[in-house]
């Protein structure tokens, strides 16, 4: 099995090959049947109409070969780009450049994903070119916006997934303007907001996970016993919470997530036109793990 996974990710060292050979051998029936579901319902030629049916279907996981289509479908994004004038992306891209902007985009672009095959200059197929050519046509396109660090890891996730950069993109346009407003402006207002939700919703939290952990065995875990002191240690040692989750909320998670959970993250973005918290709760217990984790960095005494 090769060492790289479909994402241009290598594997760790300890990777357990058999496991993955062995679930994947059953969960490819699961993908078979799912993916025969989801060409019934947007096949060639076929549109996509958000309800109950799409809404299941979103839940339970895209197929990789519709990925690109579906997001562009279910956020919006297609309408946009039709009601844009013909050529709008290659147009903007050809347009004057502010040297500036380019400078710094180009500076990020050996930091985004370098552990990553498609991200390496010498890589055949390498994301690199049109992950500059993204990043550059929004900021000209966007000025308010410009280039703001972490859109980098969003272009190159979703490079990843749709593997074309019009398509990344238009996608990028929707995050950034109509799920994550404000996020990416001087003032931040929008992510400030966020951050002061996730406070409060760590805050409050406790009872919540405690009851869950009675109804749910698989919840009984060390770490979410420890959950109920974690809000209280970053209040004594001072911390405020952007220096926390700045950097989880701007990449939208991209440094902390394997790549498969960070499309679940963008694929709740544009179902659910929204990051601020529509997470099921295994999700939730998930954010908490890695909130606790983050932590423990800092070395609080649990």
């Amino acid at each position: 099995m090769r060492k790289i996974d479909e994402y241009g990710f290598e594997r760790p060292d300890d990777f357990d090959y058999e496991s993955y050979e062995d679930f994947m051998s059953q969960y490819l029936l699961v993908l078979a049947k799912r993916a025969k579901k989801w060409s019934d319902l947007f096949g060639e030629g076929k549109s996509l109409k958000r309800n109950i049916t799409v809404k299941r279907y979103v839940r339970k996981g895209i197929p990789g070969s519709l990925r690109a289509r579906v997001w562009m479908s279910v956020s919006g994004a297609d309408v946009i780009r039709e009601q844009a004038p013909p050529d709008f992306y290659s147009r903007t891209l050809a347009g004057p450049k502010d040297e500036a902007l380019v400078d710094i985009v180009r500076t990020d672009l050996p930091r985004t994903f370098p552990d990553n095959v498609f991200f390496t200059e010498d890589h055949q197929t390498s994301h690199r070119q049109m992950l500059f050519n993204v990043l550059v046509a929004y900021g000209h396109h966007n000025q308010e916006v410009g280039y703001c660090q972490g859109l980098n890891y969003i272009v190159g996730l979703l490079l990843l997934v749709t593997k074309d950069e019009e398509t990344a993109f238009w996608l990028l346009k929707v995050l950034v303007e109509y799920t994550l407003p404000k996020y990416y402006v001087c003032t931040m207002e929008g992510l400030i907001t966020d951050i002061d939700v996730l406070s409060e919703l760590v805050r409050t939290w406790p009872a919540k996970i405690r009851m869950s952990a009675i109804q749910a065995p698989r919840f009984r875990e060390p770490h979410f016993k420890r959950v109920p002191d974690v809000h209280a240690h970053v209040t004594n040692l001072g911390l405020q919470w952007p220096v926390i989750a700045t950097k989880w909320f701007i990449c939208l998670f991209a440094e902390v997530l394997p790549t498969e959970v960070l499309s679940l993250v963008i694929k709740f973005c544009y179902f659910l036109n929204s990051i601020r918290f529509h997470f099921s709760q295994p999700y939730l217990f998930s954010y908490y793990y890695l909130l606790i984790n983050e932590v423990n960095q800092i070395d609080l005494p649990f």
